[in-house]
C-alpha cells in the first residue's frame, strides 16, 4: 500500500485486480482441494468490490468455469441498521446491487440478530424486516426524523425500486446458537447444490429434496423474534 500510495480501500482493490491477473495460481492451489473439501471464500466487506468494479465477479465465473464449481453468495448485513429506517434502506439497496451484480445464488443474511436491539427498538415485527414486502410502512418512521425528512421523495422511489425488483429477502444468523449457524448452512447447502452431490437417483428423488419441507414462520422468524427481541409489554411485565 505504501509503495503504490494506496489507502485501504484501493489496496484491495489493487489486490482483486492482482489476484485476477494470477487467477493460475489460485487454480493451482485448489485443485488438490476440490475431492474432499467444502470452499469458503471471505471476502472483505467494502462495497467497491461488488458493484463498483468487476474484479470479484471474473474471478468467481473464471472458477466456477475451469473447476466446475458451484458457488453461493452468503451476504451479511449488522442486524441492528434495522433499527435505523434509514440504514436499513441502505442495506437493502446494497443487498440488491449485490445480488445482480455477482449473478449467484445469493443468501442475505442478518447477522448479530442477538444483538439486533443494541441500538434501539424495532419499529415493526421481524418478518417485516427479513421478508422485506411492504417498504411503504417506513415512510412515516423517516418522516420523524427532520434530517431525512428532505429526502422523502428520493427515499420512496428508492424503496420502489427495491419492491419492483422483488428479490431481497434474509435470514437470521446467531453465531454463537448452534441451532442458528445449522440452519443457515443448511440453506447455504440447499442454494448451492451441495446436498444433491452425492445423490444417484432420479429426477423425482432429486425434486423431493429441492422442493423439501420449508420452515413455517414461526419457526423461521416467529421463534427467533421471541428469542431476541423485546417489546414494550415484556418490559413493562419485567418491571
Amino acid at each position: 500500500m505504501a509503495e503504490h500510495s494506496l489507502g485501504p480501500n484501493g489496496g484491495l482493490v489493487y489486490c482483486m485486480d492482482y489476484l485476477e491477473k494470477n487467477i493460475d495460481w489460485l487454480e493451482a492451489k485448489l485443485k488438490p482441494l476440490l475431492k474432499d473439501h467444502y470452499l469458503l471464500f471471505d471476502f472483505p466487506g467494502q462495497v467497491e468490490l461488488f458493484f463498483l468494479y468487476s474484479n470479484a465477479k471474473n474471478i468467481i465465473m473464471k472458477l466456477i468455469k475451469k473447476l466446475n464449481l458451484r458457488l453461493a453468495a452468503v451476504h451479511l448485513v449488522d442486524a441492528h441498521l434495522c433499527s435505523d429506517p434509514a440504514k436499513y434502506v441502505s442495506a437493502l439497496l446494497l443487498s440488491l446491487s449485490t445480488m445482480i451484480h455477482m449473478d449467484l445464488p445469493h443468501i442475505n443474511v442478518l447477522s448479530k440478530i442477538d444483538l439486533i436491539q443494541n441500538y434501539g427498538k424495532l419499529a415493526f415485527n421481524l418478518d417485516f424486516y427479513t421478508d422485506v414486502e411492504d417498504l411503504s410502512y417506513l415512510q412515516n418512521s423517516l418522516d420523524q426524523d427532520p434530517r431525512l425528512a428532505k429526502f422523502r421523495k428520493l427515499t420512496k422511489e428508492l424503496c420502489g425500486v427495491i419492491e419492483d425488483y422483488s428479490l431481497v429477502s434474509f435470514t437470521t444468523l446467531d453465531i454463537q446458537d448452534k441451532e442458528s449457524v445449522g440452519k443457515l448452512v443448511k440453506l447455504i447447502d440447499k442454494t448451492n447444490g451441495y446436498i444433491f452431490a452425492s445423490i444417484e437417483a432420479s429426477a423425482v428423488e432429486f425434486s423431493k429434496i429441492a422442493v423439501g419441507p420449508v420452515d413455517w414462520d414461526y419457526h423461521r422468524v416467529g421463534e427467533v423474534q421471541e428469542k431476541y427481541i423485546k417489546f414494550d409489554e415484556d418490559c413493562d411485565d419485567n418491571e
